[in-house]
C-alpha cells in the first residue's frame, strides 16, 4: 500500500520535470547555422531576450478604495434600490382608454391651426438653402498653443 502511495505522489512530481525539460527545449532552441537567415533570426532574439522589462508594465493603480469603502457604497446603492423598487409597485400605471386619449391629441392638434411656412418661388427656396448652408458651416478652428 505504501508503494502506491508513493507512485500517486512520485508519479505528477515526474511528469512536471519531463514537462520543464521538454519546455526549455522548446523556447530556447538553437538556430540552424546553415540557414540563410540563422544570423538574422539570433539578432531578433538577442534584442527581445530581455523583454518585457518591468519599466514596460503599467504602473500600479493609485487612490483605489479599499474593501470596506465599496461595501458601504454597494449597501447604500442596494437600498436606494429597494426604495426605488417600493416607489414603483406604488404607482398606479393604469392609461385608461387609449382611443379618447388620442381623440383627445387630434382634436388640440387641429384647434391650434399650425402652418408649416413653405417657399413658393425658387427664388425663396434658393434664399432657404443658401442660409441652411450658411448655418451648416464649421466654426473657425480654436487656436490652440503647441506643446
Amino acid at each position: 500500500m505504501n508503494v502506491n502511495l508513493v507512485k500517486i505522489v512520485l508519479q505528477p512530481f515526474a511528469a512536471l520535470a519531463l514537462c520543464a525539460g521538454l519546455s526549455a527545449c522548446a523556447f530556447d532552441p538553437p538556430a540552424d547555422p546553415a540557414s540563410p537567415l540563422a544570423s538574422r533570426i539570433d539578432s531578433l532574439v538577442a534584442e527581445k531576450r530581455d523583454y518585457p522589462r518591468w519599466q514596460d508594465f503599467p504602473a500600479a493603480p493609485v487612490n483605489v478604495p479599499d474593501a470596506a469603502t465599496v461595501r458601504t457604497a454597494v449597501t447604500g446603492l442596494e437600498a436606494s434600490q429597494g426604495v426605488l423598487n417600493t416607489e414603483v409597485a406604488a404607482i398606479d400605471w393604469e392609461l385608461g382608454d387609449a382611443e379618447q386619449f388620442v381623440t383627445t391629441i387630434r382634436q388640440r392638434l387641429a384647434a391650434d391651426n399650425v402652418e408649416i411656412p413653405t417657399a413658393d418661388t425658387p427664388a425663396q427656396i434658393e434664399a432657404l438653402a443658401a442660409s441652411l448652408r450658411a448655418r451648416a458651416k464649421a466654426p473657425p478652428p480654436v487656436d490652440r498653443p503647441l506643446r
